[in-house]
C-alpha cells in the first residue's frame, strides 16, 4: 500500500474516515432478447415503470424535505409524454423492451443536456431512471452495502442510490464526476456526509483501502500514515465536541435554509437564530393540485410556532423545470419563463393563495417576524407587482432575491431597492448565470462564487442595499463556505443563511 493524495471539489465541511467501498453505478447494456412484439414489451415496460415510480414514492416518503423535493421531480419524468413516446417509437422499429428504454432515456437526457443550465441538471437524474427501469426489466438485484461503516467510492450517485445509502453504514462520499451543485452534492449536503465530488484519480482507490475524506479542503487521503490518521482523528472527535456554538458575538446573523417545518428542531439545535430561507416547494410536490389554503395555513403556522421572536423569511413557490407540477401553467418563450416568480405570474392564482395563507399564518403567531419573498425577480417591475400584491394581503415585510445578472445593474437594483423592504443573494443562480454554467459541469465548485465576475456583483448588491438601508442576505451554498463567507460579510452583509448541519463548523471558522 502505497500513500496518495487525490483532490476535488469538496462539499460542505466535515471529515470521514473509513475503508472503501468500491461501487459501479448501475448502468446495464440492453440484452438481445428475443422480439416479442411492441404490444408485450410495452406491458412489461409499463410495468418496469410503475414499480420505479412505486419506488421513487416511498422514498420520498421517508426522505428528508431535500432529498424528496428531487425524488418527487424524478417520479413525474418517469410520465413524461415525449419519454413515452420515444419508447414507443422503438418498440415499433424492432428494439426489445431494455434497448427502446435505453435509446429513450439516453435521448432525452442528451436533448435536456445540451439546453445548458437547469435543464441540464435533470440529465444525469433521467440517465439513472433509465438504468434503474432496464434493472427492474432485466430481474438484476440491487447492491448490497457493507454493514460496517465505508466510504462509497463510485463514478457517480444518483439520487436514487443516494437515498438507498441514507440506511446504509457510509460514512464519506468520493466520486470521480459531479459537481458542487450537483443533486448529489446537494442531497451529501443535507445529509452532513463528508463528499468530495470529481475526483482525478478515484479509479485508483481499491477496495478495503484505509480512506479520509476532508470535504473542507476537497483532498482525498488514501492510505495515509498513522500521523495523518491520528491527527484526522482527533479533528473528527474535537469537531464532535463542539456540535453547536454560540452564535452571540458574530458581526453577522446566521440563519438555517429549511424546507419544511419538520426540520426546525434541528435547526435550533445547532443554533440557527431563525430562519433565513423557507422552501415552500414542498408543500406542492408529488400533488396532483394545488394544496389547499387550510393545508398552507397549517404548515406555515407550524413553522412560525418553532420561532417565537425570531425572523422567518419565506420564499414564495420557486417553479424550475427540475420540478415540473401538473397543476401549474409553464410557457416556452423567455429566458427565465419557467423559473420563480415570471412562472408564478402564469399561476398568479397559486401565488395569491399562498399569500393569504402566509398573512393568516402571521396573524395567528404574532411574536414571530414574518418576512416573505419572491424568486427570481428579473426586472424592477416584477419587484413592485411583488410588493404591492403582497402587502395587499397583510404582510409587512416584503423582499425579494437577487439571483440573475440583469437585476445587478445599477440602474435597475437602486429601483428595486426603492420598492422593497430586503433582498437576499442567491449565489447558486447567480454564479451559474453570470458565467454560464450548468449544474452537470464537473468545473462547477463553491470556489466559481468567489471569481471575480461574481464577487463584483454581490459587492454591488450589498454596497447598495446598505446604503438604501435595506437588509441584504446570502442564502446560496457559499452562505456555508468559511473563506466565502468571510468575504461577503467584509462586503457588509447582514445575514447569512445555510444548511444547519454547516452552522457549528462555521460559527467556528467566523470565531477564528
Amino acid at each position: 500500500m502505497s500513500e496518495r493524495v487525490l483532490v476535488g471539489a469538496g462539499v460542505g465541511t466535515g471529515i470521514a474516515i473509513g475503508r472503501a467501498f468500491k461501487y459501479a453505478s448501475a448502468k446495464y447494456v440492453p440484452w438481445d432478447s428475443d422480439k416479442a412484439g411492441s404490444a408485450r414489451g410495452l406491458m412489461a415496460i409499463s410495468a418496469a415503470i410503475a414499480q420505479v415510480e412505486k419506488d421513487l414514492g416511498q422514498s420520498a416518503k421517508n426522505a428528508d424535505p431535500e432529498a424528496a423535493s428531487i425524488l418527487e421531480a424524478m417520479k413525474l419524468t418517469l410520465s413524461d409524454a415525449s419519454l413515452l413516446a420515444g419508447i414507443k417509437e422503438r418498440l415499433a422499429d424492432g428494439a426489445n423492451s431494455q434497448r427502446a428504454v435505453s435509446g429513450a432515456f439516453a435521448g432525452a437526457a442528451k436533448a435536456l443536456a445540451s439546453l445548458g443550465e437547469y435543464f441540464a441538471a435533470r440529465a444525469t437524474d433521467i440517465e439513472e431512471l433509465g438504468n434503474r427501469v432496464i434493472q427492474v426489466l432485466s430481474g438484476e438485484g440491487q447492491v448490497d452495502f457493507p454493514t460496517e461503516p465505508f466510504i462509497l467510492v463510485a463514478d457517480s450517485v444518483g439520487p436514487l442510490e443516494m437515498s438507498r445509502l441514507a440506511n446504509s453504514s457510509i460514512v464519506g462520499l468520493i466520486t470521480s464526476t459531479g459537481s458542487a451543485t450537483s443533486h448529489t452534492a446537494i442531497l451529501a449536503r443535507a445529509a452532513n456526509l463528508p463528499t468530495v465530488v470529481s475526483v482525478l484519480g478515484s479509479e485508483f482507490i481499491q477496495p478495503e483501502d484505509q480512506v479520509i475524506v476532508d470535504s473542507s479542503s476537497g483532498q482525498v487521503l488514501v492510505n495515509p500514515d498513522q500521523a495523518e490518521l491520528k491527527q484526522y482523528r482527533e479533528a473528527v472527535t474535537k469537531s464532535s465536541q463542539l456540535d453547536q456554538l454560540s452564535t452571540v458575538g458574530l458581526p453577522v446573523d446566521l440563519y438555517a435554509n429549511l424546507g419544511s417545518s419538520s426540520e426546525a428542531e434541528s435547526a435550533l439545535a445547532f443554533g440557527a437564530q431563525g430562519v433565513g430561507l423557507f422552501r415552500t416547494e414542498l408543500l406542492f410536490l408529488g400533488e396532483k393540485q394545488a394544496p389547499s389554503l387550510e393545508k398552507q395555513i397549517l404548515e406555515y403556522s407550524r413553522l412560525l410556532s418553532a420561532f417565537p421572536s425570531k425572523r422567518v423569511i419565506v420564499r414564495v413557490l420557486d417553479l424550475d423545470t427540475d420540478k415540473p407540477l401538473p397543476f401549474l401553467t409553464l410557457t416556452e418563450s423567455g429566458k427565465y419563463a419557467n423559473r420563480g416568480f415570471q412562472a408564478l405570474l402564469a399561476n398568479i392564482e397559486v401565488l395569491e393563495t399562498q399569500l393569504e395563507a402566509l398573512a393568516e399564518s402571521s396573524r395567528r403567531y404574532l411574536e414571530t417576524e414574518l418576512w416573505v419573498m419572491a424568486p427570481m425577480i428579473t426586472s424592477s417591475k416584477h419587484a413592485k407587482a411583488f410588493v404591492d400584491l403582497a402587502k395587499s394581503y397583510g404582510l409587512k415585510n416584503v423582499g425579494v432575491m437577487i439571483e440573475v445578472p440583469e437585476v445587478c445593474q445599477q440602474e435597475v437594483l437602486d429601483e428595486i431597492l426603492e420598492t422593497v423592504d430586503f433582498v437576499s443573494i442567491g449565489t447558486n443562480d447567480l454564479t451559474q448565470y453570470t458565467l454560464n454554467l450548468d449544474r452537470v459541469n464537473s468545473a462547477i465548485a463553491l470556489s466559481d462564487v468567489r471569481k471575480p465576475e461574481v464577487l463584483g456583483l454581490i459587492e454591488r448588491v450589498v454596497s447598495s442595499s446598505r446604503e438604501a438601508s435595506k437588509p441584504v442576505g446570502i442564502c446560496g451554498e457559499a452562505a456555508g463556505d468559511p473563506e466565502s463567507a468571510k468575504l461577503f460579510i467584509e462586503y457588509g452583509v447582514t445575514s447569512l443563511s445555510l444548511s444547519p448541519a454547516l452552522l457549528p463548523s462555521l460559527v467556528r471558522a467566523l470565531r477564528n
